[in-house]
């Protein structure tokens, strides 16, 4: 009986095209448990959160849900708190991810040599992408604090009066930035580092001969081999650095006012 099912589903799997032949549906088999559970995990929540959109539904009162529409998004997209969040999402994002290329490559192409305990070094330096965000907001939160924080501490070592970094609107906006270059930046490096690691010889053995300064070298042989590394990299990151929450909750809770008011 299942061998005959087995047949009947692999024979119209290769009629619509979908199997070239029989033995194909095997690796299927066994990936299907794993892509039906991460599809509920994924797409339904999604779908449902879609649908319950057109809803005006309070779940502190009985009546049920009520079908509105589009009456949510109008209200969401006429709302300037809504796009004073976006701009400042947009903002954060395009800075973060900018600064941790940049600090990523550079340290990158550095480290990129042969020297003695290289390995513990890289190590070292991609401990911050395994801090959760929470504690790497919080530790910010006590090395930014204007009384007792490490930061402030050594401003006043200089003689500078202490800096409110969490409760001036520029300051703050600024230090989320920090937090999020600082514990992100290695996963840049990461990814550029063994890009690198990978490049072949014989491009730049070529720019030798042809008599190419370091920046010239950098500028048409190393980024031009590099740009689909720093692509997925980027990709990545943005995609990260939108999902951020909990590390700017924890440090300013939104605030001062909404100047990091970004969800």
């Amino acid at each position: 009986m299942i061998k005959k099912l087995k047949n009947t589903i692999e024979g119209s799997l290769i009629k619509w095209g979908f199997l070239e032949k029989k033995d194909d549906i095997i690796p299927y088999a066994f990936l299907a448990p794993a892509l039906i559970i991460l599809g509920g995990i994924l797409f339904f929540p999604l779908v449902y959160s879609f649908v319950l959109s057109f809803f005006n539904w309070n779940m502190t009162q009985s009546g049920g849900a009520e079908f509105v529409f589009l009456d949510n998004f109008i209200k969401l997209f006429g709302n300037g708190a809504f796009w004073h969040s976006v701009r400042l999402q947009v903002l954060f994002v395009a800075i973060s991810v900018f600064l941790e290329l940049l600090i990523g490559l550079g340290v990158a192409m550095l480290l990129n040599h042969n020297f003695a305990g290289e390995h513990v070094v890289r190590a070292l330096l991609l401990l911050p992408v395994f801090i959760l965000p929470v504690v790497s907001g919080l530790t910010f939160r006590f090395m930014y604090d204007p009384q007792y924080g490490a930061i402030n501490w050594l401003i006043g070592l200089f003689g500078f009066n202490p800096v409110p970094f969490l409760s001036k609107s520029t300051f703050a906006f600024v230090a989320i930035i920090i937090q999020d270059v600082w514990r992100m930046w290695p996963f840049m490096f990461m990814i550029l580092y063994a890009s690198l690691s990978s490049l072949p010889e014989s491009p730049y053995e070529a720019a030798a001969i042809s008599g190419a300064t370091k920046w010239q070298v950098f500028r048409h042989v190393t980024l031009p081999m590099l740009k689909p590394s720093i692509v997925i990299a980027v990709i990545l990151r943005i995609v990260n650095a939108l999902k951020a929450f909990s590390e700017i909750y924890v440090m300013t809770n939104g605030g001062p006012g909404d100047a990091t008011s970004i969800h």
